[in-house]
């Protein structure tokens, strides 16, 4: 008796397997839009990754936001990012070595970001860590090298307070592709905090049709049927 049910079951379970007629999968996309407004720091000093933290002598920051995103979600984590950044340079901070430099600071960059929200969503969906790469161009005023494309390479964590506004902070190292690359003094630092708007996410779906695989099973069993009563 127990043996029949056992087999019963397994059949009963075979058969509902077997007429599912989609497969679904669901990927949880968090926005589709943000814009982001940041206050910026840009340690321009010269020396490659060097007493990064003396935000008094090094950081060149204006009391208020100097940088704009605008970031495109697309799938599994990945997005695109544009940004605008100016600042001005103040006399008392050092830039490439020296001080008395004034002038305007100023960056556009296109980056390829990648969240690991993905990864442990939908248990912490109010923290969001993330990497990016990209390129850009950074014009500064009064300085050896004004014109320079760069290679940006980073991270940052969006902290949101609620499901459209966040906190962002970030960083990225920009490294100067012409004249020279790495062994220059063209090479900075960009450190960002700021505010992040996004619009509402959605749940991809994707499905995967089986209806045609089910037709033909159909079709060929009633072929065996009418084969095997002589019709």
């Amino acid at each position: 008796m127990f043996k029949n049910l056992l087999v019963i079951l397994a059949l009963f379970a075979s058969v509902h397997a077997y007429a599912q007629p989609y497969k679904t999968i669901k990927i949880y996309k968090p926005y589709k839009w943000m814009l982001g407004l940041h206050v910026s720091a840009i340690e321009d000093d010269g020396e490659k990754f060097k007493q990064v933290f003396k935000v008094q002598d090094r950081w060149n920051i204006q009391p208020f936001p100097t940088r704009l995103t605008l970031d495109r979600y697309f799938l599994y984590g990945w997005s695109a990012e544009a940004a605008l950044t100016y600042t001005q340079y103040k006399s008392n901070i050092i830039v490439n070595d020296s001080t008395g430099i004034t002038g305007a600071h100023f960056s556009f960059d296109l980056n390829g970001k990648y969240s690991f929200y993905q990864l442990y969503a939908p248990r912490a969906r109010w923290i969001e860590p993330y990497l990016t790469f990209g390129i850009g161009y950074t014009y500064r005023d009064k300085t050896a090298e004004m014109h320079v494309p760069t290679l940006n390479l980073g991270g940052g964590l969006n902290w949101w307070f609620s499901k459209f506004v966040g906190l962002q902070i970030s960083s990225s190292a920009k490294f100067a592709l012409y004249p020279e690359f790495w062994d220059t003094k063209s090479n900075y630092l960009q450190h960002n905090i700021g505010l992040v708007f996004r619009t509402a996410g959605e749940n991809a779906v994707m499905h995967q049709d089986k209806r045609k695989h089910h037709k033909w099973s159909s079709k060929h069993s009633t072929k065996k049927f009418r084969k095997k009563h002589g019709h």
